[in-house]
C-alpha cells in the first residue's frame, strides 16, 4: 500500500512543508508514531494545485498564486486500523469491546 499526503506550501515556505510531510506520514506508518521512523523514506513531489482546489484557499495562502502542492508517498501500512482499507467501526468495536464499564451499565 503507498500512503499519500499533501499539503500547500507558499513558496518560501516549501523545506518547512515536506519535513512536516515527511513527519506525517512516517508517524502514520510507525507502531509508536515516531516522526524519524520512516522520514528518508517517504518520497517528495511538487505539483501546482490542481484546478478543483478551492479558490478562496489558494488565495488565503498564497494571494500571488505561486505556491505549490506538496506530495508525500511512502511505501507502508498505516498502523492504526482506522486508516486502513476497509475498516468499519462498528467491526472495530466488536473485535475490539471496551474494557472500561460505561456509564449505562454501571449501578
Amino acid at each position: 500500500m503507498t500512503l499519500t499526503y499533501s499539503k500547500w506550501s507558499p513558496p518560501d515556505a516549501v523545506p518547512e512543508v515536506e519535513k512536516h510531510v515527511r513527519a506525517h506520514l512516517s508517524a502514520v506508518a510507525a507502531p509508536d508514531d515516531d516522526e524519524a521512523a520512516h522520514f528518508d523514506e517517504v518520497r517528495i513531489r511538487h505539483e501546482d494545485p490542481p484546478a478543483d482546489v478551492d479558490e478562496a484557499r489558494i488565495r488565503h495562502d498564497d494571494p500571488d498564486g505561486e505556491g505549490v502542492l506538496v506530495i508525500g508517498e511512502l511505501d507502508a501500512e498505516p498502523v492504526a486500523s482506522y486508516l486502513r482499507a476497509g475498516f468499519t467501526p462498528e467491526q472495530d468495536i466488536a473485535a475490539n469491546p471496551l474494557t472500561v464499564e460505561s456509564i449505562e451499565e454501571q449501578p
